[in-house]
């Protein structure tokens, strides 16, 4: 994996670190199925639901990155054997 690409699984303290660190940053939510991989920007109302504080990482793994290509030069791959999508409301499709 790219070395500006950082995992974060079942590290939730350091994956919020991460996010307040680089609030331009842009994060993989990898939860799997055929809808379920999607590139997020940090400050996604999907990656901060209240409900959930605690558990983002424990859920799914997050892969996240401040540049863009970088993290996109991973997504297929850790996305297999499905396909992923970019947030409709981070990336307004």
């Amino acid at each position: 994996m790219i070395s500006r690409v950082k995992e974060f699984k079942d590290k939730e303290l350091e994956y919020e670190e991460w996010c307040e660190k680089h609030q331009n940053g842009y994060v993989f939510n990898r939860a799997g199925g055929k809808t379920g991989n999607v590139l997020h920007t940090v400050g996604c109302w999907h990656l901060n639901v209240p409900s959930r504080k605690g558990t983002y990482t424990t859920r799914y793994p997050k892969y996240c990155s401040e540049n863009l290509a970088d993290l996109l030069s991973v997504v297929d791959g850790l996305s297999k054997p499905n396909s992923w999508r970019e947030c409709s409301i981070c990336f307004n499709k």
